[in-house]
């Protein structure tokens, strides 16, 4: 891959990785989500349910193609989507990292990785405000049973093939505190900090 800004975002569910990309991409950045490609899968592997892209069968769908198709699919998949965009752009915001492979390769070529921080109850009530199609309203507990599954490797499973949240958080370079509710301080917070990292005004 040619030598590129690379910009990664990870966090939680629902804690605002998307909305911050936006930014980047506003910026010129060509953007891929790393959970938009498990969700194109999830919702064909669990089709018929009435929680197709709930978390627990994301977070089942994402270990079972790492398991069938590499720790490194779901980046490898990002960078094929990369390098079929033919237009110029400022540099590649990756988002919804999740798993050690994709971090590494962020830190390795000098990206900054951002971890966007917010509280689960303001999480959760960010989803159940704002539901996608394919989810349905769980409790608090439910909610943090199903992304518990993600902060680490769970045992009895390859460790390399499932999600690793933790060491997305340990290894940030950057934290994006978002647990209000003002989309005006959120979009200026996010604008100052695409401005601080890419020089761009």
């Amino acid at each position: 891959m040619k030598h590129v800004k690379i910009i990664g975002i990870g966090g939680l569910p629902r804690s605002g990785k998307d909305s911050l990309a936006e930014h980047f991409m506003k910026a010129g950045f060509f953007g891929v989500s790393l959970g938009d490609i498990n969700r194109e899968y999830t919702r064909e592997r669990h089709a018929g349910k009435p929680d197709p892209i709930s978390v627990e069968n994301m977070t089942e769908t994402s270990n079972w193609l790492r398991k069938e198709h590499g720790a490194d699919f779901f980046l490898q998949e990002a960078l094929r989507r990369y390098e079929a965009h033919d237009k110029p752009s400022e540099g590649l915001v990756l988002f919804s990292i999740r798993a050690p492979i994709e971090v590494d390769f962020i830190l390795e070529r000098g990206g900054e990785l951002i971890w966007v921080e917010a509280s689960a109850e303001v999480r959760h009530d960010r989803g159940r405000a704002h539901l996608r199609d394919g989810e349905v309203p769980i409790s608090l507990e439910e909610f943090k049973r199903q992304e518990a599954k993600q902060w680490e490797p769970q045992p009895g499973q390859d460790s390399e093939s499932q999600m690793n949240i933790s060491y997305v958080k340990q290894k940030a370079t950057l934290t994006f505190e978002n647990n209000g509710n003002s989309f005006r301080a959120f979009h200026e917070q996010a604008d100052e900090l695409v401005k601080r990292l890419t020089g761009l005004q």
